[in-house]
């Protein structure tokens, strides 16, 4: 009989095989005696109290029995765990062909589109994953000059993430000279589209001179604005950026479904004052201008 991974089960078969031994040898014995008793000499060894005949069966019958019910229950319940299991690794194993992607039944629930960039510039440590990230979206290559974030170093001491703040008012929009305006908001994504037959490029860049964050630069292959679309509502550069992260620092890069009274904020400080101001607090934290 296959052991069972219960060492109290796993006695309980050893005693039932015992017995099944005992009962063997009970039986020979009863033989014998009974050839002793017609010869009329001899007397057989008195069963153990365990095999006393009593109406319905001997003690060790009845025990069988009850036995052959625990171990039937005990079997039916290893079964069951067994198929679970079974269905279970058929489950991870039909999930893993899949690519883990969920089943129709159970699909995840779209992802919210956001709708603005704030950047921690703290935390930026000058990986440039974002403008990699940024330009493979574009693009489908890496190559920085084509991404719509741009990591300033300054003075070769901080990194200061240039970001467009998706302004309400729109600065850019309000500055471009073509009719209609050749810069349009995505209604969804609030992101900045470029009509790129429309629009002047190098000839004009009004919405470059006109952008309070300092933050359009110019395609270095057509002289037009690189405009941030917020990768329609998913943005690469902050998943990207969430991906390098290192302890204690937290993403630099954040999007979400609101922020634009903190954008608005935040684009009145250009790049070289937050550059300035990084470089003060990290490197001349002291009150009398001292360095650390």
């Amino acid at each position: 009989m296959q052991a069972l991974d219960k060492p109290w089960l796993d006695g309980i078969i050893y005693q039932r095989e015992r017995c099944g031994l005992l009962k063997a040898r009970i039986s020979l014995r009863e033989d014998a005696s009974g050839d002793e008793q017609s010869a009329g000499v001899g007397h057989h060894e008195s069963p153990h109290p365990s095999m006393v005949i009593r109406e319905g069966g001997t003690r060790m019958e009845k025990d069988e029995k009850n036995l052959t019910k625990l171990l039937d229950k005990e079997t039916s319940r290893r079964s069951f765990l067994k198929g679970a299991g079974t269905a279970a690794g058929l489950a991870v194993t039909a999930s893993a062909i899949s690519g883990g992607r969920p089943s129709v039944a159970h699909a995840q629930q779209p992802k919210p589109v956001m709708k603005f960039l704030f950047a921690e510039r703290q935390n930026c440590t000058g990986c440039r994953a974002c403008e990699y990230a940024c330009s493979m979206f574009h693009t489908g290559q890496v190559r920085p000059s084509m991404s719509r974030i741009h990591v300033w170093k300054y003075k070769g001491i901080v990194d200061v993430p240039v970001i467009c703040h998706h302004c309400d008012d729109a600065p850019c929009i309000a500055a471009c000279p073509t009719d209609p305006p050749s810069i349009q908001k995505d209604p969804k994504s609030n992101g900045i589209k470029l009509n790129e037959k429309t629009c002047l490029g190098a000839k004009c860049m009004k919405c470059q001179e006109a952008c309070p964050a300092e933050f359009v630069r110019q395609n270095p292959d057509t002289g037009q604005p690189l405009m941030c679309d917020m990768c329609d509502g998913d943005p690469e550069c902050v998943k990207a950026c969430e991906a390098q992260a290192t302890m204690p620092l937290a993403p630099c890069l954040v999007a979400g479904v609101s922020g634009f009274g903190v954008n608005m904020a935040y684009r009145k400080v250009t790049p070289e004052q937050a550059a300035k101001d990084l470089t003060r607090l990290f490197y001349y934290p002291n009150a009398d201008g001292g360095r650390r």
